[in-house]
């Protein structure tokens, strides 16, 4: 992304090229100040205003701790983990997640049946009870994302968008780690062994 001081040095031989009156007065030492001012707000307020207008944020739900498994080269599969802060007063369903390396993605739990793990997919979404907070976890419930168009390297970022019934999407960040829920281990490459 362009940083300001950039866009200046673009912006300003072609605005004193035009050589109409109105522009005499961008050689004025204040010019620059000016369009510092102005530049950023046409480059943070929109940001800022997707931000405090996301239905889901005023509704209470806030996002901590995503992150993704990371992946050997061609992996198929791989896990989302997060926690989801409900602070609202009421209930609220995650119903389906969406990325752009993943073009399926399903909801899964992982629970002991007959003395067997078994993992089921959750197709009526995870509820998260109003007040509460609920951790998709290895082990237990986790996000599937299938059918990678990319590997997922350790310290990567990723956009990934969480639909839920009651508000909507939530955009979030999640964070590629070698080992889920510890600490961020960001070292090696990691390597997949389908562990959810």
């Amino acid at each position: 992304m362009l940083g300001l001081p950039k866009i200046l040095n673009l912006t300003y031989p072609v605005c004193l090229s035009m050589n109409m009156p109105m522009f005499s007065k961008l050689k004025h030492p204040s010019f620059l100040a000016v369009m510092y001012g102005v530049l950023a707000t046409m480059l943070v307020l929109p940001g800022s205003a997707f931000a405090a207008d996301n239905a889901c944020q005023q509704q209470g739900l806030h996002i901590a701790g995503a992150e993704i498994r990371a992946t050997a080269p061609n992996a198929p599969v791989t896990g989302g983990y997060l926690h989801i802060h409900n602070e609202g007063d009421k209930a609220q369903r995650l119903i389906s997640v969406h990325a752009d390396f993943a073009p399926h993605i399903e909801l899964h739990e992982m629970k002991h049946q007959d003395g067997v793990m078994k993992m089921a997919p959750l197709p009526n979404g995870i509820t998260i009870a109003a007040g509460e907070m609920i951790q998709l976890k290895p082990g237990g419930l986790h996000i599937m994302f299938m059918h990678l168009t990319e590997q997922m390297v350790p310290s990567q970022m990723h956009k990934v968008g969480l639909m839920f019934d009651g508000c909507g999407a939530l955009p979030a960040m999640f964070m590629v780690v070698a080992n889920p829920g510890h600490n961020h281990a960001h070292s090696g490459s990691g390597t997949h062994k389908h562990q959810h």
